[in-house]
């Protein structure tokens, strides 16, 4: 079945908070694990395109992770999915081209979960070649007033996973719409009031954590789903919220969610009317 565009708008979480001392993981409750939209095929041309062109940039596959990949793609075939390619292409690169998600495996270290393999095609400013064989909890870090204990549920949360498959949703606030964006502009662009509805966007990354069962690695999917802040803010509740989030959150909260200072006050400054 295929997703509304809109839907996944629905679940953001905009309560002003401190948002890295909550994984705020649930259930799927029903939901599938790969979600199809209707974007899927301009999705799979462009991933396609990264991987034939910027391969290195987007796919990790060391020999070691062949047995896990393997088992990853029979689990997404069993979930009826079509995987393109053959045979002789490695695993994660044809599922690469067959799933909107990316998909990271994890092997349990001596002390962490760590990013051992992957398909990235779409990442939220972070490279793939800087973060392989590295700690999850490095992945995204350093953050800015990080609890070291987060360390340590993340990695209890991975070792009773279990046969459940957790979900959790973060979003961002950024003056870019590519979905490959794999760095940080060392300048962020400042958009002013009247143009953040059109020139701002919000990105999500829907997140799942499945255990694949015969290597007991994990599989870890990224499903990046984003709209223009205008679009966003089309429902009064969201635009509501939204509003509230910037008046209510601290600056640490504002900056963890992309938007700088002077980029607050522009938002701040903006027409909130649906």
């Amino acid at each position: 079945m295929t997703a509304p565009d809109d839907a996944w708008m629905d679940e953001l979480d905009l309560r002003a908070s401190i948002p890295w001392l909550r994984m705020g993981t649930g259930s799927l409750k029903g939901e599938p694990w790969l979600v199809v939209d209707a974007k899927r095929d301009a999705e799979l041309a462009l991933r396609a395109e990264l991987i034939d062109e910027r391969r290195a940039a987007v796919i990790a596959e060391p020999p070691e992770s062949r047995a896990a990949a393997d088992e990853l793609l029979a689990m997404v075939e069993t979930e009826g999915f079509e995987v393109s390619g053959s045979a002789v292409q490695l695993p994660l690169e044809r599922l690469g081209r067959s799933v909107q998600e990316d998909l990271c495996l994890l092997q349990r270290g001596a002390d962490e979960w760590e990013l051992a393999a992957a398909v990235l095609c779409f990442p939220s400013r972070w490279r793939l070649a800087d973060k392989i064989g590295r700690p999850l909890t490095e992945v995204h870090g350093p953050v800015e007033g990080y609890d070291p204990a987060l360390r340590h549920r993340i990695t209890n949360l991975l070792d009773r996973l279990g046969t459940q498959t957790v979900r959790r949703r973060n979003w961002f606030v950024h003056p870019d719409g590519a979905l490959f964006q794999p760095t940080r502009p060392d300048l962020e662009p400042v958009i002013p009031a009247a143009r953040c509805r059109d020139e701002l966007f919000v990105r999500s990354e829907r997140q799942t954590l499945r255990v694949l069962p015969r290597s007991e690695w994990i599989v870890f999917t990224i499903r990046i789903q984003q709209a223009t802040l205008g679009e966003f803010m089309s429902s009064a509740e969201r635009a509501s919220t939204f509003v509230a989030f910037l008046a209510e959150a601290d600056a640490a909260d504002i900056r963890h969610r992309g938007i700088s200072g002077e980029q607050a006050n522009e938002l701040a400054a903006m027409d909130s009317a649906p």
